[in-house]
């Protein structure tokens, strides 16, 4: 997806939202383990083009919001999660970089590309392999092993993981929230410059983190989830341009947002 693809959808959604195309939908999505209720009738749509936030208190259900968009949790009864094609790819990147200790940075990459569903040779695996931590400025480190890295740059190499297989929505639970800040933020840049490069097949991202500042800065919309058994309390639209770049914060566009985030979540 290039800037210019996203500033034009944007811009058409604008004028008319019922124009959005959705890539996946979440519909009265309830949820218990066991005896202890964590989602409760939760709804979202991710439209194509977008960068979503999921914002709300420790332990309240996003990170299992994520999985239940993956199909690796099924909802109750009446609750459906739907996509808007059968072949819809999606990728996912944890709070961990979980990296096999014993593989090289390629050889972590390549690793489910050869075993997953979608299986591909070792030559093809290689190839989208180098392509990926190319993409993540890693490709001088192919041969270091996870010790080998930086805290960031592992975090780098398991975001080229998930790039390497191409999804169309990428979803990422709080994946910078173990980092320093100047990495932290040095890595959101990086993150929107993959979703908006070509190179990519990225259309959507939906991310879980408990920075509001991050959410303000990076996301189209800003989903508010409340306290266990977790619903959708409010969606923000961010009124920031595209491309999002460094400097923002400045904008009156930026403090309106991370103040009306913080409003909402001390009523939450």
């Amino acid at each position: 997806m290039t800037t210019a693809m996203k500033e034009q959808m944007d811009s058409a959604s604008v004028q008319n939202p019922g124009t959005r195309e959705t890539m996946l939908s979440l519909r009265n999505c309830s949820l218990s383990f066991g005896n202890v209720p964590v989602l409760d009738k939760v709804s979202l749509d991710v439209y194509r083009n977008e960068f979503i936030s999921i914002l709300g208190p420790s332990g309240c259900g996003k990170s299992t919001t994520l999985r239940l968009m993956l199909r690796l949790l099924s909802p109750e009864a009446g609750g459906e999660v739907a996509y808007s094609s059968p072949d819809l790819s999606l990728g996912m990147v944890f709070q961990k970089p979980v990296l096999m200790p014993w593989l090289s940075a390629l050889q972590n990459v390549m690793l489910p590309l050869e075993l997953g569903e979608k299986k591909f040779s070792k030559g093809e695996a290689r190839d989208k392999a180098e392509s990926a931590l190319r993409l993540v400025g890693l490709q001088d480190y192919l041969n270091h092993f996870p010790h080998q890295l930086s805290g960031g740059m592992q975090q780098r190499a398991a975001i080229a993981r998930a790039l390497a297989a191409d999804p169309t929505v990428l979803l990422m639970d709080e994946p910078f929230g173990a980092l320093d800040e100047l990495t932290r933020e040095k890595l959101n840049f990086e993150l929107l410059r993959l979703w908006e490069s070509p190179e990519t097949s990225l259309s959507s991202i939906v991310m879980v983190t408990h920075s509001i500042h991050e959410s303000a800065l990076l996301s189209d919309r800003v989903v508010m989830m409340s306290p266990r058994p977790a619903g959708v309390t409010d969606i923000i639209p961010v009124a920031l341009p595209s491309p999002r770049e460094a400097g923002m914060e400045e904008l009156p566009e930026f403090h309106r947002t991370v103040k009306e985030l913080r409003k909402r979540v001390k009523h939450l």
